[in-house]
């Protein structure tokens, strides 16, 4: 198995790797987005919550409907919380799924300027075979015109 053979395997591997990174992120950034919408939900309703109880205390409601809304506020400031919680959750896998995919893209680049510097040792390889060889071709015919009459 040849070196350039076997670095294009792991540049493969490396390349799906940054693609599995990428889809990671995609997934990480929609579910940071929905879970965004949801806190947005959330804190509406419990404004809304808020707004029904203001209204109660404003008409001079009985104890137990205010006590009620009350409560339903609570439960709206409970659940807000805990949408910003998961938000939270998201956003810090999103920033791991971030991290993670720059990462990968670091460790492809690094395999393919190792691949582009093999390639260019092998041009460099080549090129040197080929002085040498010319190199040698012109001492033979000076070689030859030395031995058949007169150096030129």
């Amino acid at each position: 198995m040849t070196g350039a053979f076997r670095l294009a395997v792991v540049l493969r591997l490396r390349e799906m790797a940054e693609d599995a990174a990428r889809a990671r992120l995609a997934t990480a950034l929609d579910e940071h987005r929905k879970a965004l919408e949801i806190v947005a939900r959330l804190k509406a309703r419990e404004e809304e919550s808020r707004s029904a109880l203001t209204a109660l205390e404003a008409t001079g409601a009985f104890a137990g409907d205010i006590v009620a809304s009350i409560r339903r506020v609570e439960f709206a400031e409970h659940e807000t919380r805990l949408g910003r919680d998961a938000a939270e959750l998201k956003a810090t896998d999103l920033f791991e799924a971030r991290s993670t995919l720059a990462e990968a893209t670091k460790r492809r680049e690094v395999v393919e300027r190792l691949r582009d510097r093999m390639r260019h040792a092998e041009i460099l390889e080549a090129q040197r075979v080929e002085d040498a060889t010319l190199s040698e071709l012109a001492g033979v015919r000076h070689a030859r015109g030395v031995v058949s009459g007169g150096e030129k």
